[in-house]
Order: C-alpha cells, then structure tokens, then sequence
C-alpha cells in the first residue's frame, strides 16, 4: 500500500511545490472535475491505496456538483481552483481573467463552506500563465500550482501510454515533482491505477498537500 509519505501544509505564501519535494516524491494532482460518476471512481482507486491527492476543479461544475466538491474533500483531498470554465487566460483581458480566477475560486468555496475550509491552491488551465497573470492569482491570495509531468490524458492516448509519460517526464526532472492527470475523462480511474501501481513498483512516495481550516 503506498499510503502518504508526509504532508506539506501551504499558504499564498508557499514557493513552488516541486522545490520542496525530496528525491522520488511527488505530488498527485487532478484537473477538470469534478464528475459525480468518474471522480468518485478516482475516489475509489485512491482509496485503495490510501493515497491523496490535490483535485483543482472548475467553477461551473463545483456549482453544478458542490455535493461531490464535499466528498472529495472529507474523503481526505484537497482542493483547488482552476477557473470558472477552463478559459485560457493568456488570451483574456486583465479583467476577464481576474473574473475566470474569481469566479471558480468562490463556486469552490462556497461548496466547501459548510465543511469549514477555503481552498487557497490554483492551477491555471493548460498550465498557461504570464507573469503578470502569475501576480493577478498572488495578489488575490491564491498559491499557484504548476506541473512537472502530465500523462496528456486529455488526447486519445492509451491509459498506460499515458502513465509511461508521467514517468518519462519525471525522471527528466530528476525522479520527483507534481504529477498531472484529469478526473472527469473516460478510463480516468483506470490511469489513476496504473499510475499508483507504477509508483509503488518504482519505489516513489506521495506527498499530500494540506491547508489550515481558515485557508489563509
């Protein structure tokens, strides 16, 4: 069972994940949901091996689903945003991204309230960002969670192709870092159990990021 190594706990302030991961670490992570039938089979092939992971969902579907938002969150997740409907802020205005960040923050926060907790993590959509974008989500006192390797899940790539990929990508990162897949596709629990059966085989550990209840 591959269970979690250990837990960083963050705040707007923490660096870049990928920095305070030791050698053979990483950091599982989920785009895109939440989906009520496919992110609670993610769920499932989690809980079999006692794995965490950090789940950065979508505005407009944590406002469609908060019940499952709550779910991910008491079967011992965390949760980020990721905008309100996967726009790519690179081509918006500061003020429409400003509104994509806003609005995907509050729909998961407001799903979450009744739990007592904030979510203070952000992925941005495609991982595409700018500095000044990268400021914006500081400045609205989110912390901003990149990728060192994803398994392009989102294409017609077999579940195993995809698993290969994280780990080529890994191991070009010198064998630790955030690992990418999405929850809400096709044969997404599938992936996630490839991924954990790899992990185990190959000697890595989960680190599980955590914030306090007040998110700040």
């Amino acid at each position: 069972m591959l269970g979690v190594e250990r837990t960083i706990k963050v705040t707007p302030r923490t660096g870049p994940i990928d920095a305070l991961l030791k050698d053979r670490e990483v950091v599982l992570t989920f785009d895109d949901g939440p989906d009520p039938k496919r992110t609670r089979a993610v769920l499932d092939t989690l809980d079999k091996e006692c794995a965490k992971a950090t789940f950065f969902l979508l505005g407009n579907q944590a406002s469609r689903y908060p019940a499952m938002v709550r779910e991910i969150s008491a079967r011992g997740h965390s949760v980020g945003s990721h905008t309100w409907s996967h726009a790519n802020l690179v081509e918006l205005n500061d003020a429409r991204a400003r509104d994509q960040i806003s609005r995907g923050e509050d729909a998961v926060n407001a799903a979450l309230s009744s739990l007592d907790k904030r979510s203070v993590m952000f992925r941005f959509p495609y991982v595409a960002t700018t500095p000044d974008l990268s400021a914006q989500a500081r400045d609205m006192g989110l912390l901003e969670v990149g990728v060192t390797a994803d398994g392009a899940d989102w294409t017609r790539i077999s579940p195993e192709a995809a698993v290969d990929l994280v780990f080529q990508k890994l191991a070009l990162a010198g064998n630790k870092g955030v690992v990418l897949l999405h929850d809400p596709f096709d044969r997404s629990d599938k992936r996630t159990a490839l991924l954990l059966s790899r992990l185990k085989q190959d000697g890595y550990r989960i680190v599980a990021l955590e914030t306090t209840n007040s998110g700040r």
